[in-house]
């Protein structure tokens, strides 16, 4: 068994894989008090993992708190820790400076290009909106960052007096009381941003969705979408199948 992890802004998102297979994945907020010993709780009542493939954007302290509880459980267990390089299993990073591109969207694109080749659009919808580009031959062409949809939320109730922050469900319609205008367009605007990027492309690009907000965003998009939650993870297990990524 592998397990992978990926370390996100917000949240703590994991997985096993058996034979390249992803189970359900888990999914926690470790801002909360009580996270590392649930999440350790959870670790003891899994089979120990052969190897375990982490992969952070989140501060080093809480990379290196991770690190220790998984050496601590399964002492010698293979540790795989990726980072964004200029090539890896065929994809050329577009960054001037390759390693500043965020490691899951570095796995998302090598994901991406693996599972659904060709000229692709990878959007990921989580604390942040990212989307980047990537040619059928595995030529990143870059990308673009926006705040998603609670950063955007939260930014109005903290700078304003009187919008109040919800989460509840959003659409794209009008709407008749504050805190669904707000809730639809910030939708409205995530939606209009990935069509826009889309939209300024000199051809067609297939579009691949991930992140918390994936599916909802899929559902009004105006352009047809494959959502595929589990890219990082896909990305990651490119590293433990062969660690040899030039």
């Amino acid at each position: 068994m592998i397990l992978l992890v990926d370390i996100g802004n917000s949240r703590l998102k994991w997985t096993q894989a058996e034979a390249g297979v992803l189970k359900p994945t888990i999914f926690m907020d470790y801002r909360q008090a009580d996270f590392p010993e649930r999440l350790r709780e959870f670790w003891l009542s899994i089979p120990a993992p052969k190897q375990v493939a982490m992969a952070s954007v989140s501060e080093n302290a809480l990379t290196i708190l991770l690190v220790d509880m998984a050496r601590a459980l399964w002492p010698g267990v293979e540790l795989i820790m990726p980072q964004s390089s200029q090539t890896a299993f065929d994809v050329k990073n577009a960054y001037t400076e390759p390693e500043k591109l965020g490691v899951d969207r570095w796995l998302a694109l090598q994901a991406a290009h693996r599972y659904y080749p060709g000229d692709t659009c990878v959007v990921d919808c989580g604390t942040a909106i990212t989307i980047d580009f990537i040619e059928s031959d595995g030529r990143h062409l870059g990308g673009l960052i926006s705040p998603g949809l609670f950063l955007m939320k939260k930014s109005l109730a903290d700078n304003t007096a009187a919008l109040p922050f919800s989460e509840d469900q959003a659409d794209t319609s009008l709407a008749i009381v504050t805190a669904a205008a707000i809730n639809n367009g910030t939708l409205l605007a995530a939606a209009g941003l990935v069509e826009a990027a889309l939209a300024r492309q000199p051809k067609a690009y297939q579009l691949v969705l991930s992140g918390g907000d994936g599916d909802m965003l899929a559902r009004h998009l105006a352009v047809p979408s494959i959502v595929d939650g589990g890219l990082v993870f896909k990305g990651l297990l490119n590293y433990c199948r062969n660690e040899n990524a030039s």
